[in-house]
């Protein structure tokens, strides 16, 4: 029986200090809200829910512009919380211009925080949005049940596309990631750079799929 016993409590107790090896997950995003007259309704297997202005050519683009995405979550209300939250900011923002650079897609990747940019006759993309969740969870919810989605930290971002010279929005799209696991339940901030890392990987992965002629899909 003590045996027995051994085999399930050893494995449990591996998943539960080196659950972070499973990552944030992606899951639903909710209450998404209509970007520049398009609102993500269709599933993909990368970037969550998308919308695609009719006619779009993401290849005759030549730059593209990201900016800072605020924090809007009501949640966030102490000096501390909104300290987190810029450099959550920050991160995404970063994390996107990495990320967009390393597919070779656009000749030309603009940092806004960190350059000053006028456009010009290339056709340009500038994308914003916001990030709409950034719920910390429980920790100690997340060490001791985040095996059942206990105590999960969340994160939520929506982002549009805008065309900058007809000033049009011309994709959409909202991702939201939640985890749960994490050495003694990972911490927040941990468990948010992951996040944000991994939108910002897969955003770059379907617009590559995109710019190969792929639709969206699950």
């Amino acid at each position: 029986m003590k045996l027995r016993a051994s085999r399930v409590v050893g494995p449990l107790l591996l998943l539960l200090l080196l659950g972070g090896c499973y990552g944030a997950y992606q899951t639903t995003p909710d209450d998404v809200q209509t970007m520049g007259g398009l609102k993500p309704s269709v599933e993909d297997k990368d970037a969550g829910l998308v919308a695609l202005a009719p006619g779009l050519d993401i290849k005759a683009y030549k730059v593209i512009a990201v900016d800072k995405f605020p924090v809007t979550d009501p949640a966030i209300k102490d000096g501390e919380d909104r300290r987190k939250a810029a450099e959550m900011s920050t991160i995404l923002q970063n994390e996107i211009v990495r990320r967009l650079r390393d597919t070779g897609m656009f000749p030309r990747v603009v940092n806004l925080s960190e350059t000053e940019f006028s456009p010009g006759p290339d056709k340009t993309l500038r994308l914003a949005g916001a990030i709409t969740r950034l719920g910390e969870g429980s920790q100690a919810a997340r060490a001791f049940v985040g095996l059942y989605g206990g105590g999960a930290a969340r994160a939520q971002a929506e982002m549009q596309f805008v065309d900058v010279q007809s000033r049009q929005t011309v994709l959409v799209v909202a991702d939201r990631r939640r985890a749960t696991m994490g050495f003694f339940g990972g911490d927040a901030k941990d468990h948010w750079k992951e996040s944000f890392d991994d939108m910002a990987r897969d955003l770059a992965k379907f617009l590559v799929r995109l710019s190969n002629g792929q639709a969206p899909a699950k």
